[in-house]
């Protein structure tokens, strides 16, 4: 005897593109957002708080779609548009992730293992400063975007990259680059707009007290044993100096690791 769910299905209905026009349209001026932190996130103070750091955008409304991942609506699409643009924003001294909404992509599979950040490369001799330098030194990083040559007014000139990197792995404290005619010397990676990270693995999303990373020791060997800190944030921007290179102008290839 068949049982009772084979004898009555439940009931299924196919629906029109129709009927549910309105709610993609507002899905289309929409964002997802997850946040990279350990800590506990309470949505009023979220919402409180990115109202300010995101300038009132108009008729901004959230919802939570799951443990630490938000959708946040928008009425403007200027707003979507601006706010992608500024992306990785931070909240508590944490990265919030972003991605266009996508309705071919459910949310619960949207990826955000990756983020785009700006690295300053500390340490290159003069003749190094190049933003075709920056394009293959920044690809042990991950996929470089762009490259463009700053300067501090203390320390002088520097390389700087736009690079898509896995927020899943260490970071890297910096690598030795030379060759047969310069010899070998160190660089040094600074993070711009970096949150919360670990000293001991080198991983973004928690401290020491709350590291349970098997491979912290590793993680320091893989940097030539360097030492993971606070000397990683970059404490200054820089002015531009030579023109932006962008990955679409034969800067680099993407990184193969």
């Amino acid at each position: 005897m068949a049982d009772a769910d084979e004898q009555n299905p439940p009931p299924f209905i196919i629906y029109d593109d129709d009927d549910i026009a309105d709610g993609v349209v507002s899905c289309c001026k929409s964002l997802v957002r997850k946040i990279i932190t350990q800590k506990p996130i309470h949505l009023n103070s979220l919402q409180s708080a990115l109202l300010g750091i995101w300038c009132n955008p108009k008729g901004l409304r959230m919802e939570e779609i799951s443990v630490k991942t938000f959708q946040f609506f928008f009425k403007e699409e200027g707003d979507v548009e601006r706010i992608l643009r500024g992306s990785p924003w931070m909240f508590r001294n944490s990265w919030l992730l972003l991605k266009r909404w996508d309705r071919s992509i459910t949310l619960d599979k949207l990826d955000f293992s990756k983020t785009s950040i700006r690295v300053q490369l500390w340490g290159l001799l003069p003749h190094y400063r190049t933003p075709k330098m920056g394009f293959k030194l920044g690809a042990c990083l991950g996929k470089v975007e762009e490259a463009e040559v700053f300067e501090n007014r203390e320390r002088g000139t520097f390389v700087k990259i736009q690079v898509e990197i896995d927020i899943g792995k260490p970071l890297m404290v910096g690598i030795l680059v030379g060759n047969t005619k310069d010899g070998v010397s160190w660089v040094d990676f600074q993070y711009e707009r970096m949150p919360q990270f670990c000293y001991k693995s080198g991983r973004v999303g928690h401290d020491e007290e709350f590291c349970r990373s098997a491979d912290a020791a590793q993680s320091t060997d893989d940097n030539g044993g360097k030492d993971f800190g606070p000397w990683m944030r970059a404490v200054s921007f820089g002015r531009k100096v030579l023109p932006v290179m962008h990955n679409s102008q034969g800067g680099g290839k993407d990184s193969q690791t």
